[in-house]
C-alpha cells in the first residue's frame, strides 16, 4: 500500500485523494491475480456459498447460517462445503463451522460478486432399483 501511495503522491506529499486512489490500486493487484485464481476454480453454487459466507463476515461461519442464506439445509450444502475444502478455499476450525483459508477473502467476494445470487435447488435424481 505504501508503494502505491508514494507512486501516486505529487510533490512528495500524500493527500487524501492519493490514499483513495492507492487503495484501489492496492486491492486491484491481489483481486486480479491471487484471489481471482482461487474463485475461478469454484462452481456456481460454490461461488454462492463463498459469497454467503462473506455476507456474514470474515470470522468462521456456522454452516447452518450459510445454508439459510442459500435457502438450503446444512445437509444440502455439505457436498458444496466439502468441495470448497478440497479446493483449499475453506477449512473447518471447529465442528459445524467453515472459515476462509485466505485473509480478506470475504472483502474480495463482496467486491467481485456484488450480490448474492442463489442458484435454484436442484432435485437429485432417484436411483433406479435393479
Amino acid at each position: 500500500m505504501g508503494y502505491a501511495v508514494w507512486t501516486l503522491a505529487s510533490d512528495g506529499r500524500i493527500a487524501r485523494v492519493d490514499l483513495a486512489a492507492a487503495k484501489a490500486v492496492y486491492e486491484g493487484k491481489p483481486d486480479s491475480s491471487f484471489f481471482r485464481v482461487r474463485l475461478d476454480r469454484a462452481t456456481e453454487l460454490e461461488t454462492a456459498f463463498l459469497r454467503a459466507m462473506a455476507e456474514l463476515g470474515p470470522e468462521p461461519q456456522l454452516a447452518s447460517e450459510v445454508a439459510k442464506l442459500l435457502n438450503r439445509t446444512s445437509e444440502q450444502c455439505g457436498p458444496t462445503r466439502s468441495g470448497l475444502i478440497e479446493k483449499g478455499l475453506l477449512y473447518t476450525p471447529s465442528h459445524g463451522y467453515a472459515a476462509f483459508t485466505v485473509p480478506h477473502f470475504d472483502k474480495f467476494m463482496r467486491r467481485s460478486v456484488s450480490t448474492l445470487n442463489v442458484p435454484e435447488v436442484r432435485q437429485r435424481r432417484k436411483r433406479r432399483k435393479k
